[in-house]
């Protein structure tokens, strides 16, 4: 797996986004965490939580 980390950035790979939100999802419908408070929990930033929570909500940008 580490001969290819030059050329793949899992950060950037779909499939590690779309894990990502799931997650965010899960976090947003089953518990009444912040987005300050998901997005410490998961790594990710507080507007990416803020976009998967419009997705959810259907405020779609």
């Amino acid at each position: 797996m580490d001969s290819i980390a030059s050329f793949f950035k899992e950060e950037k790979d779909f499939l590690y986004i779309r894990g990502q939100e799931l997650i965010i999802n899960n976090l947003l419908t089953n518990t009444d965490f912040s987005a300050e408070k998901i997005a410490d929990l998961t790594g990710v930033s507080v507007d990416f939580v803020r976009t998967v929570q419009r997705k959810l909500t259907g405020k779609a940008d």
